[in-house]
């Protein structure tokens, strides 16, 4: 009797063993749950960049849009707020 004691005592102590192996494959394999959740935070920060992305793209539309409508007020608008130029003859005054 006491050799099936000993038989079901190393039945469990394998068993054991083998569901722990296979708990940390699930969690730290290559398909495991930390390889998922990490998936997933890079998927969440695509898609926001994707949303600055989407966003961006549709104001360089619109400003191609006010381009072929009033070219020249347009180009002068974006030469004074984005290059910092002036007309001849104007004074810049500078505040902090």
């Amino acid at each position: 009797m006491r050799f099936f004691g000993s038989i079901r005592k190393q039945y469990f102590l394998y068993l054991a063993i083998f569901i722990s192996a296979m708990l940390v494959f699930a969690i730290f394999g290559g398909r495991g749950l930390m390889q998922i959740y990490h998936l997933k935070e890079e998927r969440k920060k695509t898609m926001i960049t994707t949303g600055h992305l989407r966003e961006e793209n549709r104001k360089l539309a619109q400003q191609i849009e006010r381009m072929k409508k009033n070219k020249k007020e347009e180009v002068e608008r974006i030469a004074r707020e984005e290059l910092g130029l002036v007309k001849k003859g104007e004074i810049v005054y500078k505040f902090e």
